[in-house]
């Protein structure tokens, strides 16, 4: 190995085209398998036969649209060809060409009129053409090629700005706020997931309110399944090459012959589909120059591949969407907050509270994250009675991070206190989990387009294990994924406490203005409401909207001081705070259309505030569960018996509200906990 690859700690793994992650990462094994895992097929040879069929939108205006279809054609008999295009959508036929076959390529624009365009998720609708390319020779159908496709423009903006360089997605002319997460292979054997493993994977991405996923650039090119079921449901994909966390022995021809190779074949096989928004050269690598390896910009290591070759095949194989040479990447430190993508790895990873969030101004989120437990069946599905305890062996060496169960228990004990149990840690890292990504979130969404995207790690696991995920190997949900229903909609209610009061505002991804009724409110934590007000508004399309300020003396009558710990700058003091601050719980009521959006504020930690134990009543209507409190009450778990899907779950709960969970199967028994119930004074 030359010796410049050494700093990276990678010696073997950059020169093995594979899935890098199967060499062991900090969520997932050593699993080193070979062998073929992808179909195998006999092509036959005809007179002719078409290859590398390509269908982009050039243009989108005056009602139309403007498509090229392009194809290789290669010619195995000397026959004279022309091809036939046919474009159709709902059973219709929208627009039919012929054209020549010159010097074994067909190339030519297609005008489509009032046409059906391609949205994300939550902007519009899905419709996939189909476009048939067919081949003949004298009318005889030599061979014959179908692209599912879809009619869109992407753009990514970057202008400059009073904070840097803007990072924004814009489709067909509209910016888009992205939402949603990083996506690793779904499982360390891969030829055991199913096409109905990734259809449902995505539903569940589209279910709570995502509309991109990154797919991670230590993986794989993933199955067509994955594409195809994003490109149903208005899933973008930000496209990593596979290469991450190490230096590429590019310097050597024989692997920049592999490179060319390998990616000609990815970008040809994926340019038609059109949740493919980003091409992007590698996962973390040109941070790593910077930041780990103290090699700044080197012309090889990788740097080649990411600034050369992948940039010019994709230039010349797909014009229709942008390249961006590596995540993160921007200004003269790659991981820059004022430009380009951003990973957020302050918190967790640097043993930062999740509360640095509101710090970091960030352009795009590309990588953050907060680790839990997995689901507690499937704990019990992975290991024997003895080995449930926080530091069995075989709990912590399901946490394949360095320190991962000890930064478990430091922020699960930093912000709600100590567990009683081994099962009460499960649900407590949840919970913790969901508050620290929906706190980030909200602060980044509340910057929208100054910051114009959360992904956060991660969206799967590929075995049962501790992660930063919001579904476990199973696709059992975890509090965060619940919670990204909520953070993730397309409109939110967001609370800040700033000033000596708080904030009240919306944030809304509708593209019209939208009369909105707030109703703000605040309880005691003995469950006396203090405070009530009810605002009409009007929220801003796409954009976010000041409602309200409120000083805190509208909540709390009067100074009751309480002592609370307060770390600062690196020691922790005692801090003197209104004790009926920390009583009091903000909630807000948006209801926009119909449908309302709910949030809550707390103003300290929960392990320093008087929580106690809420009377939580439950009843049943038919497949519904109806759920009402007396008192606040957080992180309201519902444990089911039985396997079923819940609407909801981990709530966090006002007094005397009905509170309404749908369930798909029949739940058997269930155990309704809240947080009080999981902390132990110790």
């Amino acid at each position: 190995s030359p010796s410049n690859l050494t700093s990276s700690m990678e010696i073997g793994r950059p020169y093995i085209r594979k899935a890098q992650y199967s060499f062991g990462w900090d969520w997932g094994p050593r699993i080193l398998q070979v062998g073929l895992w992808r179909d195998v097929y006999i092509s036959l040879a005809k007179d002719a036969e078409i290859e590398n069929p390509y269908v982009y939108t050039k243009e989108i205006r005056d009602n139309k649209a403007y498509i090229n279809v392009s194809a290789d054609v290669d010619l195995y008999k000397d026959i004279n060809v022309e091809s036939k295009i046919t474009v159709s959508y709902g059973n219709k036929i929208r627009a039919v060409k012929t054209a020549d076959v010159d010097k074994g390529k067909i190339d030519t624009s297609i005008e489509i009129d009032n046409p059906d365009l391609w949205y994300p998720n939550g902007y519009g609708m899905q419709p996939i053409y189909s476009v048939d390319i067919e081949l003949y020779s004298e009318d005889k159908l030599i061979d014959k090629r179908n692209v599912k496709t879809g009619i869109r423009d992407v753009k990514l903006i970057r202008k400059k700005d009073t904070e840097g360089e803007s990072f924004i997605f814009e489709i067909n002319g509209i910016k888009i706020f992205a939402k949603g997460a990083d996506w690793i292979p779904a499982d360390n054997l891969l030829p055991r997931l199913t096409r109905d493993d990734y259809y449902k994977y995505i539903k569940l991405a589209k279910e709570a309110n995502m509309n991109m996923l990154r797919i991670w650039g230590g993986g794989i090119y993933e199955d067509d399944a994955f594409y195809e079921a994003c490109d149903e449901m208005g899933i973008m994909v930000w496209q990593d090459f596979m290469y991450a966390c190490a230096q590429y022995p590019d310097e050597y021809k024989w692997f920049r012959d592999i490179v060319y190779d390998e990616s000609e074949k990815v970008v040809l096989s994926l340019r038609n589909h059109p949740s493919i928004v980003l091409w992007c050269g590698n996962n973390e690598n040109n941070w790593g120059f910077y930041s780990w390896w103290g090699l700044n910009d080197p012309e090889y290591l990788g740097n080649f591949i990411y600034k050369e070759i992948l940039p010019e095949i994709c230039s010349k194989y797909d014009p229709s969407r942008p390249y961006w040479v590596s995540s993160p990447y921007g200004g003269v430190d790659p991981n820059s907050e004022a430009e380009g993508d951003r990973h957020q790895w302050v918190v967790w990873s640097n043993w930062a509270d999740y509360g640095h969030y509101q710090n970091d101004k960030g352009r795009f989120i590309s990588e953050f994250g907060f680790q839990s437990m997995p689901d507690y069946k499937t704990i019990l599905s992975c290991t024997a009675p003895e080995d449930r305890y926080i530091l069995s062996p075989v709990t912590i060496s399901h946490n394949k991070m360095v320190e991962g169960t000890e930064r478990l228990i430091r922020f699960m004990v930093g912000r709600i206190g100590f567990p009683k149990d081994f099962k009460s840690f499960v649900y407590l890292t949840q919970f913790n989990q969901a508050e620290a990504i929906k706190f980030g979130v909200e602060h980044w969404r509340s910057r929208k387009f100054m910051t114009a995207g959360t992904l956060y790690w991660q969206l799967n696991d590929c075995w049962p294990v501790a992660s930063w995920s919001c579904l476990d190997y199973y696709k059992r949900k975890k509090a965060l994924y619940y919670y990204s229903k909520h953070f993730y909609s397309d409109v939110m209610a967001y609370i800040k406490s700033e000033n000596g009061g708080i904030t009240v505002s919306g944030i809304s991804d509708l593209l019209e203005n939208t009369d909105a009724t707030v109703k703000i409110k605040a309880y005691k934590l003995n469950g006396e409401k203090t405070f009530e007000k009810d605002i009409s508004t009007t929220l801003i399309a796409n954009d976010v909207t000041k409602i309200s300020f409120i000083n805190d003396s509208d909540f709390a009558d009067g100074y009751v001081s309480r002592t609370v710990p307060v770390s600062r700058d690196g020691f922790t003091y005692p801090e003197y705070k209104n004790g009926n601050m920390l009583d009091t719980v903000v909630y807000v009521d948006m209801v926009v259309k119909g449908r309302h959006y709910e949030n809550y504020l707390v103003f300290d930690r929960f392990r320093n505030l008087n929580l106690s134990k809420p009377d939580i009543k439950y009843s049943y209507e038919g497949n519904t569960l109806k759920l009402q409190s007396d008192i606040p009450a957080f992180g309201v778990f519902i444990e089911t018996e039985n396997e079923t899907d819940l609407s909801d779950n981990c709530i966090n709960m006002m007094p005397g509200k009905e509170y309404k969970i749908v369930f798909t199967e029949d739940p058997g028994k269930l155990n309704i906990f809240d947080i009080t119930e999981l902390t132990a004074k110790i």
